[in-house]
């Protein structure tokens, strides 16, 4: 992880959870770069509040005018904050895989079952959908993260682990929970349905994942032009990606990895022109 990915996440520490964190010293152009990143993955709000945070700091060094833009854009942000998905083809209440996703419906559907436990799972499916479409998906994450502070003493940790042993995402789990022990400073009894045999390849598996999230799942869509009968493809770059993407993390989720592929491939061809 370079010096720009670690002082973005102590700033998104700090501005999530209060945490106190020491900023290395970077270039400004290295600080636009920071600003590029943080607007890419939609965590302007938390990163400017790490900002006021570590704003004492020696080495906490903005020019006016990156202290502008960064304060313009947390206004903007927060002004018109939504809980939407990017993508409808992202939701979380819903899987690609028909038995899965019937599984998930009638957990969702039994009202007897407790609503905090159940808005975790829907968080951790988030993630798992974010993962297997665009890479790392660091709002998400620390999103999930911040629902577990606040609220982790109200889940019902017995419940959400025969959930997620149901809808077998057991091995993502694990995944999203090591990284929130690497990325935003966890703890292991911070999070029950994590095991204690960690793998020593997270912290490669999470910068393979901070890496392909260059780019989105809607770069690689399908289109056509008003004007013309042929299709093309938006990114073809981008579609390789979600290729590789697919297949590397088809072990962590192979039930629901395959139908989500094809799911998204046809979803693709949803924005072509009839």
């Amino acid at each position: 992880m370079d010096i720009i990915q670690r002082n973005l996440f102590r700033l998104l520490r700090s501005g999530a959870f209060g945490t106190q964190e020491q900023i290395e010293p970077m270039s400004a152009f290295k600080w636009e770069r920071l600003y590029q990143i943080a607007m890419l993955h939609d965590v302007i709000p938390y990163a400017y509040q790490g900002i006021t945070n570590c704003r004492p700091q020696f080495f906490m060094r903005l020019t006016d005018k990156q202290e502008l833009t960064w304060k313009r854009a947390n206004e903007e942000i927060t002004a018109h904050q939504t809980e939407e998905e990017e993508d409808t083809f992202l939701r979380a209440d819903t899987l690609t895989n028909p038995v899965l996703n019937s599984q998930l419906q009638n957990i969702l559907d039994d009202e007897l079952s407790d609503m905090t436990t159940r808005q975790v799972l829907l968080q951790l499916i988030r993630v798992v959908r974010h993962i297997l479409n665009e890479g790392m998906p660091i709002r998400q994450l620390l999103e999930l993260g911040l629902l577990l502070h606040q609220h982790g003493k109200k889940v019902d940790f017995d419940q959400l682990r025969q959930w997620i042993k149901k809808l077998r995402l057991t091995q993502m789990c694990q995944l999203e929970g090591e990284c929130l022990i690497l990325l935003f400073g966890f703890h292991a009894e911070d999070l029950p349905f994590v095991s204690d045999h960690q793998s020593k390849r997270t912290s490669q598996i999470a910068q393979e994942l901070l890496e392909f999230t260059n780019t989105r799942s809607h770069d690689w869509y399908f289109s056509q032009d008003a004007d013309s009968i042929f299709v093309h493809n938006s990114n073809s770059s981008a579609m390789f990606s979600h290729v590789r993407r697919s297949s590397r993390y088809f072990r962590y989720y192979p039930s629901e990895g395959l139908t989500n592929f094809f799911a998204s491939f046809v979803h693709s061809l949803s924005h072509i022109e009839e």
